[in-house]
């Protein structure tokens, strides 16, 4: 347990040892919250009801969605295709520690402090804006909302993992072709930036048939209390379902991919 202890502690100061590439970023994520939120609240001032969304349950999912990304979407276990691709998993495969564990830890590390800083940005933005934000009805729905944030992250790492583990057959640009595919549909379809039931019903029903829907807008929906208690049931049978169905497929790729790896410094 120390060990990842230390992991976790060497990543945060790792993080922070590049201020100026941080601060970059969380600029970046200021901006992204701000165009959404404006664009969002322009067509709301012309349109009081869009889809079942008044301006309240808009903009309480804008901001919702914004904590989620920075929980869910922040990720660094990229970077294990590109240690796949030039051979320093090599490195890591001879240390006394399980190679899944430690990015899991780096990744908690990365997303506590992406959620340290955007709660005090959130927290300005909030003062500034004065934004009628809806809050959960009940404990219970807020432990809901908590657990479905867990197992999103959970969710996110394996799948996130899986893309990664097929460097070991694809190992050109670091595996970043398909990275990028990857990191375009979880934003797109997760309903990061947009409420996914907005659409019509045949592409709702689409959604649905995906993983990335249960990334952001099902965590959203159970915090602004739109899902009865038989349809919350059903989002958290479908996430352990996601999660198992992922954990197994990186188990047999991961597999296959270690006997296909030649350590080459590709």
């Amino acid at each position: 347990m120390n060990k990842y202890l230390t992991i976790f502690r060497l990543s945060w100061q790792q993080a922070l040892t590049y201020r100026l590439n941080f601060l970059i970023w969380r600029l970046r994520s200021v901006i992204g919250f701000l165009t959404n939120y404006l664009f969002w609240l322009a067509i709301i001032n012309h349109n009081p009801l869009i889809a079942s969304y008044n301006q309240s349950l808009l903009i309480t999912y804008i901001f919702i969605a914004a904590f989620l990304r920075n929980l869910v979407l922040s990720n660094v276990s990229y970077s294990t295709s590109m240690e796949i691709a030039n051979g320093d998993l090599s490195n890591y495969l001879l240390k006394p520690f399980n190679y899944f564990i430690n990015w899991f830890v780096r990744d908690i590390a990365d997303k506590a402090l992406n959620l340290s800083f955007f709660i005090i940005e959130i927290f300005v933005l909030y003062l500034l804006l004065r934004p009628a934000i809806i809050l959960p009805q009940s404990l219970l729905q807020f432990l809901a909302f908590i657990l479905s944030g867990f197992l999103a992250v959970i969710l996110y790492f394996f799948f996130s993992f899986l893309i990664s583990a097929f460097a070991f057959w694809y190992p050109e640009h670091n595996g970043w072709p398909l990275r990028f595919l990857f990191i375009m549909f979880s934003d797109i379809f997760s309903g990061a930036s947009i409420p996914l039931d907005i659409f019509p019903q045949a592409i709702i029903q689409l959604f649905k048939l995906l993983p990335f829907s249960y990334l952001i807008f099902y965590p959203n929906q159970i915090w602004l209390g739109r899902l009865d208690q038989n349809q919350l049931l059903s989002v958290f049978l479908i996430y352990i379902g996601w999660i198992m169905f992922f954990y197994f497929c990186l188990k047999l790729v991961w597999r296959r991919g270690l006997n296909n790896y030649g350590a080459y410094g590709r």
